[in-house]
């Protein structure tokens, strides 16, 4: 019995050839000026183009058991694409391809969930992906259950929700809205505000000129320019933020916090972290008030500060060029620097 097993998991495994193929659909976009797709599961990247037309590509890649169940599952697939007022709408769903899951046994692994019910090409389908074109001046309102998100540089509002992919977005002429359960976040430029959230991944942005609110629960957080007010908070990673020129809250319970206050703040900045250092680069001509408190290491700035003989090395209060609004600094686990800008 063993032995005729193994002969037919090799007899299958002669015909399981890496097999791709895919379905396309086009629509004029006329007055529309959104994109919505709906995806059951798969991965979505979303590409501006100097035409008038969205444009959709659906590719599949698996390795079947043979060319006919591979026909088959195309055409079980039902890709919709229509322009209806100021959307253009894509969805795409397996009409009869669904089955119950077994509880028990080898086949009870299932890679493709839905609704509590088992894809039945699942064992051998690996990758679904949507390829869409749209009007550079357009915004965008993606969500899939499973599988990443791309967005170029695009002119509009983008918003994208995955249930376990990582969000990659390019340089974004509007407001960003990202939020995936298990994927890394990158966001190349945003000139409205950017929302984004991850429980699983980093974060990094490169340029903001917006508000940015950034949340993990298991990452980094890198922010290199951010011209408005910058919210981070991460439970399980560093925290880095250059060229700030708003004000800044920042937290971390897992690493340290970097941060570069060059431009004056209007309002109190905060930075806290329970397992590391903080190291801030202060402009030469900011005008701030320092309450910097450790419990875990000394407190250092090169700014001259009034000297006091019952001075605690740990705490450091005082007023930098003058005193202004409050940088609040504290730190469970490391030390902290403040220190002037060349």
């Amino acid at each position: 019995m063993r032995f005729l097993r193994v002969l037919l998991v090799c007899a299958a495994s002669l015909y399981a050839v890496a097999t791709e193929d895919h379905i396309q659909k086009s629509v004029p976009a006329g007055s529309a000026t959104r994109l919505t797709v709906n995806a059951e599961f798969g991965a979505i990247r979303v590409q501006p183009s100097t035409g008038r037309t969205v444009e959709v590509e659906v590719y599949f890649r698996g390795t079947p058991p043979s060319n006919e169940e591979f026909d088959k599952m195309l055409r079980d697939f039902a890709l919709n694409v229509s322009q209806q007022g100021s959307e253009v709408r894509v969805s795409g769903t397996f009409k009869d391809g669904w089955q119950a899951k077994p509880l028990f046994g080898f086949f009870s692994f299932c890679r493709q969930m839905h609704n509590g019910r088992c894809l039945i090409y699942s064992g051998w389908l690996r990758e679904i992906e949507y390829r869409v074109t749209v009007p550079r001046e357009f915004s965008t309102d993606l969500a899939t259950s499973g599988g990443s998100i791309s967005v170029g540089d695009l002119k509009g509002e983008v918003k994208a929700r995955t249930s376990g992919g990582s969000l990659n977005f390019g340089r974004i002429d509007g407001p960003v809205n990202g939020n995936t359960s298990g994927g890394s976040i990158t966001l190349a430029g945003g000139k409205g505000r950017a929302v984004v959230h991850t429980s699983g991944g980093s974060i990094r942005i490169m340029e903001a000129t917006g508000d940015v609110d950034a949340s993990t629960s298991g990452g980094s957080i890198s922010i290199d320019r951010a011209a408005g007010r910058v919210n981070a908070h991460t439970s399980g990673g560093g925290i880095t933020v250059r060229e700030v020129t708003g004000v800044i809250d920042a937290s971390t319970s897992g690493g340290g916090v970097t941060a570069s206050l060059l431009a004056q703040p209007k309002e109190e900045c905060r930075l806290s972290t329970s397992g590391g250092s903080i190291n801030v680069t202060v402009g030469k001509d900011v005008h701030i008030y320092l309450d910097a408190s450790t419990s875990g290491g000394s407190v250092s700035t090169d700014f001259p500060v009034p000297t006091s003989r019952d001075r605690h090395r740990h705490e450091l209060r005082a007023p930098l060029n003058g005193g202004g609004p409050a940088l609040r600094l504290h730190t469970s686990g490391g030390g902290i620097s403040v220190r002037r800008a060349a």
